[in-house]
């Protein structure tokens, strides 16, 4: 079992379950007139157009049918410096004419720019456990050490759990670009994601992630945390090449 934190790295090395160090994670609905036209644009253009800068290693998208947000993507960088690198800032300053206008669908939205604190686990899963959690009132609580020392070793040793993950959002979240202000998103401050083989584990993993103690810290994790299930996965050109 590999058990790794960015600073043990030196943020020089991503957790063996992720092909990067640097995250985008973005959960969205979409206006049922723009249905098609997301999918249209989300696996033909959009995807392989982040997958073409430099720096992104994976793209994947999974789907809640009936549940809101009813979409996550998730893209893998190899460090937190492709989120602010001109190539990336180029595509986010000059968004296609399809972006645009796919955007303006976008429902109940959140998007951060995230890096690992904590990850255990060598796998990803074709079913993704994912919850959003608000931060507390004093910036020094933290879900890390509960989730490291308790939760994800309990979520490790049932079957069919790949892998955990506690995401912190960063600041690059917030910049302002010209596709940032096509719409409105939220921030959450932490993002655990449990990577499971099948839609049973990953719901079993539920049990121990949003427990009373994350609550009782003062921590708030979301109503409306759901089991993914994954759509499409593509692989950076390095990634393909190596």
């Amino acid at each position: 079992m590999n058990l790794q934190t960015d600073q043990d790295a030196g943020n020089a090395m991503a957790p063996a379950a992720l092909l990067g160090s640097g995250i985008v994670l973005v959960w969205n609905d979409i206006d049922e007139a723009g249905r098609e036209q997301f999918y249209e644009w989300h696996d033909k253009e959009h995807i392989p157009e982040r997958l073409a800068i430099a720096g992104f290693r994976r793209g994947r998208r999974f789907r809640k049918a009936g549940h809101s947000p009813e979409w996550l993507t998730m893209y893998e960088a190899a460090d937190l410096d492709v989120m602010s690198s001109p190539g990336y800032m180029a595509r986010l300053n000059a968004p296609t004419p399809a972006t645009t206008k796919t955007l303006t669908y976008f429902r109940n939205t959140s998007r951060a720019v995230c890096r690992p604190v904590f990850s255990v686990g060598e796998s990803s899963g074709g079913h993704v456990l994912a919850i959003r959690i608000d931060g507390a009132s004093s910036s020094d609580v933290t879900p890390e050490a509960w989730l490291r020392d308790v939760a994800f070793p309990q979520a490790m040793s049932s079957t069919g759990v790949l892998a955990c993950h506690l995401f912190a959002s960063d600041q690059a979240s917030f910049l302002d670009t010209e596709e940032s202000r096509t719409r409105a998103f939220d921030v959450p401050a932490w993002i655990v994601l449990v990577e499971a083989s099948t839609e049973e584990a990953a719901e079993r993993a539920r049990e121990f992630i949003d427990a009373p103690q994350l609550h009782d810290a003062g921590l708030r994790p979301r109503r409306d945390a759901a089991v993914y299930a994954l759509e499409i996965c593509r692989l950076g050109v390095l990634s393909r090449s190596t």
